[in-house]
């Protein structure tokens, strides 16, 4: 069973890592933080994000007033220092290509605990820097769950690694978070397949605007 409960060792490190990835991020990639006091600091919430770069976990756990447990594409957990970074911000293995039982079981289990769970609705990167459309999975799990959702956007990411070059980039990275969505009026008042499709295009919508503000 997936853990979503710490010892205090675990917290040292935590919040040590976090210092030092923002003391490494800031000054690299300048980041603007907008809003993130809008995350609420207790209960069950679905934060989801736009994509852009498989480094989006990495810098966006470190400025999150809480433990986050993210959804990370399981091969990311192939390269043996990434795979300790984004396990020490709790993050779990998906495949992208369909939600697994057993990531849909972590999911319900991380929510079911009360805790912050970190989705890309897009279900793969766009290093285009354009939003694309949203995965019925995170409809499904909020729907089951009814946790709110959290909408945020990031922007510069997808800038940082530029192939075929071979070399690293400096962007400026913008993280900006909106209004937390409500999810009970959508299930209450629809059917289960029109719940799920609501809550997925009121979710990309809220991102898009927020990635508008930050492009």
């Amino acid at each position: 069973m997936f853990k979503t409960k710490h010892r205090k060792i675990y917290s040292f490190f935590y919040h040590l890592t976090r210092f030092i990835l923002q003391g490494i991020f800031n000054p690299l990639y300048r980041v603007e933080k907008r809003d993130l006091h809008k995350i609420p600091l207790t209960g069950k919430v679905i934060l989801c994000s736009n994509h852009m770069s498989y480094l989006d976990p990495l810098i966006i756990g470190p400025y999150l007033p809480r433990y986050v447990y993210f959804m990370a594409k399981k091969e990311l957990f192939n390269n043996k220092f990434l795979a300790f970074l984004i396990a020490l911000y709790n993050a779990f293995p998906v495949d992208r290509k369909s939600l697994d039982r057993r990531t849909f079981s972590t999911s319900m289990d991380v929510l079911k605990d009360e805790n912050l769970l970190g989705v890309f609705p897009e279900g793969k990167r766009s290093t285009d820097g354009i939003v694309r459309e949203g995965k019925k999975g995170i409809g499904l799990i909020c729907f089951l769950s009814r946790a709110p959702i959290l909408p945020i956007a990031i922007s510069g990411t997808n800038k940082i690694i530029q192939k075929p070059r071979k070399r690293l980039f400096f962007p400026k990275v913008r993280i900006i978070a909106g209004d937390l969505i409500d999810v009970n009026a959508i299930i209450d008042n629809n059917n289960k397949k029109d719940a799920i499709e609501m809550i997925v295009k009121k979710t990309m919508d809220s991102i898009n605007k927020l990635f508008d503000k930050i492009k």
